[in-house]
């Protein structure tokens, strides 16, 4: 598929490193001399420096052989105009990054065939983390009745030494799926005889109303969070400070800036916002931190928000999300006190991997560790798949099936279980192995 990115700055570059790892013929326009430098030294990419709505430039970066355009610049001036140039020289598909609420729904009338909204997405994903405390990931699918969840296995957890398929056997009333394991850099799909061993990072796949059970299997101790401090002052912070109020729960917010923590009060009455250092332990220890705390370090330094967390977590805090700007410091999470990370860079690629699967991909998810995708797919006419079960299907080894979707009804699936026309499926797959997945349901 060939792809257009316009704009190279951290969601653009990250989207194109994803991109290019499934084997997508990318081109990225960049506007800033040494960031496009930068970008044609770290990725096998078109590189091509100019304004992205100039019909010049995006002819240069073929944008009239294109399959789709990414529109994903900080400006939303420049991304709706460069979605606008692109469908003014043919091309028919165009996502724009617009993070103007009020903009939104206008340039969607305008023909662009989506709008994203990372940090939107950031906080979202936040207010489940905070709900479910000691989780380090959480994903809702198939109209929010299936959930994946992600975690470290305590060394108390009952999953510890016992193979998936016995740990299946030993649940009582409920079921779910663990579809990969990370152990020491490795990722492994889930298989019936694979071994659970303490301080794995796993990913488990559950209905919705078996979300409690899913997390004590883990080792995650739930734990009703009262308080929400809140590191950071830019837009993630503030919309995930709004959005948690909303969810009932009272909000701190700090940042060090006095004029954007006034703008932000002003904007939020109901949110407590402080003016201090949010490095200085003595700022929180006076926030008297403790059991039914949570901490969420939000702000552009991952230096920043890796100590702050590792403060609160001294200080007694029931759990940390750390957002990071750098993804490969992800891995070093549970050494520093963080209980779980957020990424706008994961959050912008998540936002756009279904438009660049076939059109049976209802929702795509990429998650931080271990390389694995998940994809929700309807089942369509003449797939493979139909009246055929899961142990007879033949799915790539870097694929697990889980769970099924049918007629509203949740399904947490066996080796016996078949696919009828029109179900949806959630596959957890490694990228070698979505070409195959999409192929075998017809997508």
């Amino acid at each position: 598929m060939r792809i257009v990115i316009v704009g190279g700055g951290a969601d653009g570059s990250h989207l194109a490193e994803r991109l290019i790892a499934e084997g997508d013929d990318v081109a990225i326009v960049e506007t800033d001399t040494h960031r496009a430098a930068h970008l044609r030294e770290r990725l096998d990419a078109q590189i091509i420096e100019g304004n992205g709505a100039s019909p010049s430039v995006l002819r240069r970066a073929g944008v009239e052989r294109a399959d789709i355009l990414f529109a994903v610049s900080d400006d939303d001036g420049t991304n709706v105009l460069a979605c606008q140039t692109a469908r003014s020289l043919g091309l028919q598909r165009t996502v724009a990054r617009i993070e103007h609420s009020e903009l939104q729904e206008i340039v969607l009338q305008s023909g662009v065939e989506a709008v994203i909204d990372p940090r939107a997405a950031v906080a979202e994903k936040l207010v489940g983390l905070v709900a479910h405390p000691g989780l380090s990931d959480y994903f809702m699918f198939c109209d929010a009745s299936i959930v994946i969840l992600g975690g470290i296995v305590s060394s108390s957890s009952d999953l510890v030494g016992l193979s998936l398929a016995e740990m299946r056997h030993s649940l009582d009333g409920w079921d779910c799926v663990i579809a990969s394991v990370v152990r020491d850099d490795q990722t492994l799909v889930g298989r019936g005889g694979t071994v659970i061993e303490a301080f794995d990072k796993i990913l488990l796949v559950a209905k919705v109303e078996d979300v409690t059970r899913a997390s004590l299997l883990i080792g995650a101790t739930p734990e009703e969070i009262d308080r929400v401090i809140i590191i950071g002052g830019g837009r993630v912070a503030e919309l995930s400070a709004a959005a948690i109020r909303s969810d009932g729960r009272r909000v701190v917010l700090i940042h060090n800036n006095r004029e954007r923590a006034r703008a932000i009060a002003e904007r939020n009455p109901k949110i407590d916002v402080i003016v201090a250092d949010p490095t200085d332990p003595m700022v929180l220890q006076n926030l008297e931190m403790g059991p039914g705390d949570g901490v969420l370090a939000l702000t552009r330094s991952d230096a920043i928000n890796m100590l702050a967390c590792l403060i609160a977590d001294r200080l007694g805090a029931s759990t940390t999300v750390s957002r990071f700007n750098r993804v490969a410091l992800f891995d070093f999470m549970p050494a520093v006190g963080i209980s779980a990370g957020v990424s706008a860079k994961v959050a912008a690629a998540n936002a756009v991997l279904r438009f660049v699967r076939r059109g049976a991909i209802v929702s795509a998810a990429d998650f931080m560790t271990g390389g694995i995708e998940a994809l929700e797919i309807e089942i369509m006419d003449h797939a493979p798949a139909i009246n055929v079960s899961i142990g007879e299907l033949g799915l790539p080894d870097g694929a697990v099936i889980g769970a099924i979707l049918r007629s509203d009804s949740a399904i947490v699936p066996r080796g016996s279980s078949r696919f009828e026309l029109g179900d949806r499926v959630v596959v957890l797959a490694t990228p070698d192995a979505v070409g195959a997945v999409e192929r075998l349901f017809g997508a």
